[in-house]
């Protein structure tokens, strides 16, 4: 498609050559008119869509593109809105350019030279607005870290931390485990929560024999999309697919209430089982003055209640407290920890799917004056996923290590295995007590989660 935007001002062109006779002033003209036209229209719904070609406001605005109907109904249908407006704008630049070319004589006319010269500084002006509001759009800022490893499910950069990385960030044992599972078809498939990957991954390494040449083939494969063994979606969709039973074992945070009442309606039973530990912590910018909130401080900036960094004895700034999509991990331990105090409406930003129409997304947390966000602490300490950010301290309590394991810290959650019951696959408990071993416990410490009190 991005060569439509070369191959169709080439068409154009290439018809103004033949066609060179028609090339008359009133046809520069009319170019010159709409070109100046389109950069503005373009320039004020991007400032009303807040930098988003793909707002309803700029899909709405389409209809300045109507002269390129065609291409405006294909690049529409195929979501390439930016593709469209750039293949317009790069067709009637190359009319333009022809006509003054192509009649050179035109060019030494003083009233089309301070035309030309009137719009060349209108459009640069134009497009470094455009650019600007582009970089900074909704998307950009609130969707994610950007990495798009298996198809898009990932906002973390995995490429070290896969089972046939080389050189690798996987945790490693000191010496062969003993409990090893030799054939391919008896290898329970893994799939988990983001910050998850890197410690069932390890596992796998360690457990699965041969496993970097199974998976290896099928990330090169053009028909791969998520893995064979080792798979990777994120919290929402590995518990769907532990329903369907595409996935065996599920690495991660305990299920929401509308995810256990979705397995009750389907008959499903879980085995949840504690693997390790885990701090569930908030954020804030490095240079926020605020260091420790309490409980209640925490439920109130999240129900709305409290709104400005000074109420909390921070700066005379607006809070802006980012949450997480429904039913992820993390927004599922704030629903646990929030109780029955209700959560205010999260920030969002609309995309528009010619497929589906208009979609909110919830925005990701961005680092920007007044921000306060959430996660747990692996996330944003192992894996290095917020950067310039300060985790607080909770009720006086610091989220460290130490007070994970000893219980001081008041949002420990656990780090679970769950599996469905009647699993038929010998090979699932004893993956399960695998992790409950010194080995299993070994590989959960090392990635950087806290493990089980011994007992």
């Amino acid at each position: 498609v991005e060569i439509g935007s070369i191959l169709v001002p080439a068409f154009v062109a290439f018809g103004f050559i033949i066609r060179r006779k028609k090339l008359t002033k009133e046809v520069l003209f009319v170019n010159l008119s709409y070109f100046a036209f389109l950069s503005i229209c373009l320039t004020i719904l991007m400032y009303l869509s807040d930098g988003s070609l793909h707002s309803l406001i700029v899909v709405n605005g389409q209809w300045v593109a109507i002269p390129f109907f065609p291409m405006l109904f294909v690049l529409g249908i195929m979501d390439q809105i930016e593709v469209l407006y750039l293949c317009v704008l790069m067709s009637v630049f190359v009319a333009i350019l022809c006509s003054a070319l192509l009649h050179k004589e035109w060019l030494k006319e003083r009233h089309i030279k301070k035309l030309l010269s009137g719009i060349a500084v209108m459009v640069i002006l134009l497009g470094v607005i455009d650019t600007k509001l582009y970089l900074g759009r909704p998307e950009r800022r609130y969707g994610g870290h950007g990495f798009h490893y298996m198809h898009g499910y990932s906002s973390t950069d995995f490429n070290d931390y896969m089972v046939y990385s080389n050189p690798s960030k996987l945790v490693e044992l000191p010496h062969e485990s003993q409990f090893i599972i030799e054939k391919e078809s008896e290898m329970p498939v893994m799939d988990g929560a983001e910050a998850c990957y890197p410690l069932y991954a390890a596992v796998a390494k360690a457990v699965y024999k041969g496993i970097e040449q199974i998976e290896t083939p099928s990330f090169t494969d053009s028909s791969y999309e998520n893995g064979k063994v080792v798979t990777f979606t994120n919290t929402i969709d590995g518990f769907d697919r532990l329903l369907r039973e595409e996935a065996d074992l599920f690495f991660g945070a305990r299920p929401s209430a509308d995810q256990m009442e979705l397995a009750e309606e389907m008959k499903i039973e879980f085995e949840i089982t504690p693997i390790g530990k885990e701090a569930f912590v908030f954020f804030v910018e490095e240079d926020n003055p605020v260091s420790n909130l309490t409980t209640d401080q925490i439920k109130s900036i999240y129900h709305g209640d409290i709104t400005n960094w000074s109420e909390v004895g921070g700066e005379n700034t607006e809070i802006i407290p980012f949450q997480r999509p429904k039913n992820s991990g993390s927004q599922t331990m704030m629903e646990y920890f929030m109780g029955d105090v209700a959560l205010k409406e999260p920030k969002t930003y609309e995309m528009v799917s010619s497929m589906v129409g208009v979609i909110h997304h919830v925005a990701q947390y961005n680092n920007e004056e007044g921000a306060m966000g959430y996660s747990f602490r692996y996330f944003v300490e192992g894996l290095n996923q917020e950067e310039h950010v300060k985790l607080l301290s909770i009720d006086g309590v610091a989220p460290t290590s130490a007070n994970i394991q000893n219980g001081s810290y008041p949002l420990v959650t656990n780090l679970c295995l769950i599996t469905r019951k009647e699993n038929k696959n010998p090979n699932v408990q004893k993956m399960v007590d695998f992790m409950l071993s010194e080995d299993g416990q070994y590989l959960v410490e090392k990635t950087g989660y806290s493990p089980l009190p011994k007992q």
